[in-house]
């Protein structure tokens, strides 16, 4: 099924349903679907054919949600850009796309300009002008699909070197959505909060889900909880996904309104597992919630593994799996592997694998990392975890990431996780830096809460007894914020820069 028919069919099965409730207005499904085939219409005009590349760098909004739809009415193929790149890395990736055509919005205009010029590629500025101007275009029949063809490159972070484009196919996509749709019940009742940024799959996933289910789409240009509360209130939304530290602003916040939270009927989250005292707090404030975890990757498509709504209990015979990230989605498999590729047995760490439908259809213009990637007829994660006897999948960290002191193996994942026990500390992260005596050791960065005094000897004497003594931090310093990504990781790279830069200057 192309997620273009999948407008359709929602146009046609919900004409004055709400497909966007937006502050000024509400766009049912059917006058939708015009506004995209006109949308699509003038994109065609502008040189927009079936395979085209098309680019796209805007904040959420409705508009943009529009775009997205209209590129794919028209059979081109999308280039969904993160927001946060600099002018070189998107200049790059434009490139390497062989990118015809930029649509940006107002905000990410003179982030596109310096990236897009000079260079082959079209740059249109989407502002209110431009935005009826391509709603004025000729509507045209949207595309018939190619099921196996590309529908977009999304690019990772280039953690490991360049940003590699990940080539995902329309089925792809709507096996993704279809698991969306299932797992967090969306349907006509379904209001869908677009609080991540929609260039990641984590949120774009979810939306076309949304989409499939005929449910309506609400929009924030910029996370904060006072705007979560807001389009609770204007909006009447159902279902948030939002990061661990997301979900714990929304219940600090000094707005919060335990009426607008008891309407959100499903909560997703990702990037790293919830905590028991987390989980507790968000029990207690969304009393309505089904909540899920979903674990996954860009290179298959989103989301891979889920934990289960059941399985967030903190007591009975369900608990005790909260450290999971969750078992496989249906139509996914597992496995855990040594480095020749060979399974490991239950509650052996390896690299995870996975398999199954929506796993892309490789890198593009990269034959070699490709290969690498795929070999055997596996996705090769780069994770490393290991799945207990029940089939539930335990992430411990990115193998890269992996410390080794003293010959150990050192987990960052287990490390940060008995930090973050201690009741002043508000964020965590640790990595390995330089040492003579043991190659590496674990040094930890820590965000203390508001008002919360904490020294590093008090946090020493917190680990201790909780994790090994060779897996204990040797080195402390405490930060104002960690460096995130869109979604709100952790950019190890970047913080493990950051430290060693601080090293290098105070010898300096």
């Amino acid at each position: 099924m192309s997620l273009i028919l999948a407008v359709r069919r929602a146009a046609q099965v919900r004409p004055r349903g709400a497909a966007v409730i937006d502050a000024e207005r509400t766009i049912g499904w059917r006058e939708l679907e015009g506004r995209i085939a006109r949308i699509a219409g003038r994109l065609r005009e502008l040189g927009v054919e079936p395979g085209t590349r098309v680019a796209t760098l805007a904040l959420n909004s409705p508009m943009y949600f529009e775009l997205l739809l209209a590129v794919w009415w028209c059979g081109g193929v999308l280039v969904p850009l993160n927001t946060r790149l600099a002018a070189d890395e998107i200049r790059y990736i434009l490139g390497h796309a062989e990118t015809s055509l930029v649509l940006a919005d107002t905000d990410m205009a003179g982030l596109a300009e310096a990236a897009a010029t000079p260079g082959p590629a079209q740059l249109v500025v989407v502002d209110e002008a431009m935005h009826r101007d391509l709603l004025q275009g000729p509507a045209i029949d949207a595309a018939a699909p190619d099921y196996e063809a590309t529908a977009a490159i999304f690019y990772t972070g280039g953690t490991t070197g360049l940003p590699k484009g990940v080539e995902l196919s329309h089925r792809n996509f709507a096996f993704a959505a279809s698991g969306m749709l299932r797992d967090l019940r969306l349907g006509p009742s379904s209001v869908y909060l677009h609080a991540a940024p929609m260039f990641h799959l984590a949120d774009f996933g979810i939306g076309l889900g949304v989409t499939m289910g005929a449910g309506a789409h609400s929009f924030l240009a910029r996370f904060t909880p006072e705007d979560v509360y807001r389009r609770l209130r204007d909006d009447g939304v159902t279902h948030l996904n939002l990061v661990p530290t997301m979900l714990a602003a929304v219940l600090d916040a000094p707005c919060r309104d335990d009426r607008l939270l008891a309407q959100v009927t499903h909560i997703s989250y990702g990037a790293a597992p919830i905590t028991p005292a987390l989980l507790e707090r968000v029990l207690q404030g969304f009393p309505r919630a089904a909540i899920n975890q979903f674990y996954g990757m860009t290179e298959c498509c989103g989301a891979s593994v889920f934990l289960a709504p059941e399985r967030h209990v903190l007591d009975g015979p369900m608990a005790g799996k909260l450290k999971a990230a969750g078992q496989a989605i249906p139509g996914f498999e597992l496995r855990i592997a040594d480095p020749e590729g060979r399974p490991l047995p239950a509650g052996a760490v390896g690299e995870i694998l996975m398999r199954g439908a929506p796993v892309m259809k490789g890198y593009w213009k990269d034959p070699a990392q490709t290969e690498a990637a795929l070999a055997g007829g596996w996705l090769h994660s780069g994770d490393g975890g290991y799945l207990d006897e029940d089939g539930f999948l335990y992430v411990v960290d990115r193998i890269k990431d992996m410390i080794v002191s003293g010959g150990e193996n050192i987990y960052c994942s287990e490390v940060e996780s008995a930090l973050a026990g201690h009741p002043a500390v508000q964020a965590c992260a640790v990595v390995g830096l330089p040492d003579d005596k043991w190659g590496e050791r674990v040094h930890a960065v820590v965000v203390r809460k508001a008002g919360a005094r904490v020294s590093a000897d008090e946090l020493r004497e917190h680990v201790r007894g909780r994790i090994a003594g060779y897996k204990a931090p040797k080195s402390y310093e405490f930060a104002d914020a960690l460096p995130l990504s869109a979604v709100g990781k952790v950019q190890k790279k970047a913080l493990r820069e950051q430290c060693l830069q601080r090293s290098k200057d105070s010898h300096d």
